[in-house]
């Protein structure tokens, strides 16, 4: 009965999601097989941390800031959802869109690559928020940055590229507001830049082309 009524909120709070965002696809062909492999390979690599296996979430930074590239998987019908998300100011010095640099070092104000987990909900300046523990050694410092998830004003599909953030991967507010509870406490965040991640690629190949 938990798991029918956890899939009923998962189909409802897409149904409610503002207009802005890609058309379902599945998974696979919305981002492509390799990084959904990857993505896989690193959600089995950390299963022990997840606490909501009903979704899944995939930020694809090889993609410019103007696309949807934050991928929500509902993880029992395999479909996605893709939405605007920002990068750190670091990781594109010239914003052209591109981010190109990325770091686990305090100030920098670069995006970290790598797995997360989702964890407690807050409100701070940017309103709602969600923390994020990294599972990795390219983001083991996220919760000490302060890298969480929030809504922004500087993303929004009437910018050709979002703001930049300080290494948040920041979300549309009306996506932010409806998504962060869903997805708290326990959801797996895959993040890869423009190249694979080693860690989980060779593993992942395998996976995604099931």
């Amino acid at each position: 009965m938990k798991q029918i009524a956890r899939c009923y909120l998962v189909s409802l709070l897409l149904a409610l999601l503002p207009a802005s965002f890609a058309s379902a696809k599945s998974a696979d062909e919305a981002m492509g097989a390799d990084l959904w492999g990857e993505a896989l390979a690193a959600k089995a690599a950390h299963q022990e941390r997840i606490k909501n296996d009903d979704m899944m979430i995939v930020i694809d930074y090889g993609k410019h800031s103007g696309e949807p590239r934050f991928f929500l998987i509902d993880m029992t019908t395999m479909q996605a959802e893709a939405f605007l998300v920002s990068h750190g100011r670091g990781s594109d010095a010239d914003h052209d869109g591109i981010a190109d640099t990325f770091s686990n070092v305090m100030g920098s104000k670069m995006t970290s690559l790598g797995t997360y987990v989702t964890a407690e909900t807050y409100y701070g300046k940017h309103g709602l928020s969600l923390r994020l523990d990294g599972l990795d050694k390219e983001n083991s410092r996220a919760r000490d940055r302060a890298i969480v998830i929030h809504g922004a004003d500087y993303v929004t599909p009437d910018r050709t590229k979002m703001g930049r953030s300080w290494g948040c991967p920041a979300l549309e507010r009306k996506v932010a507001e409806r998504l962060i509870p869903a997805i708290a406490n326990g959801v797996l965040i895959y993040i890869r830049g423009d190249a694979p991640n080693q860690q989980y690629a060779s593993v992942g190949k395998a996976k995604g082309s099931r």
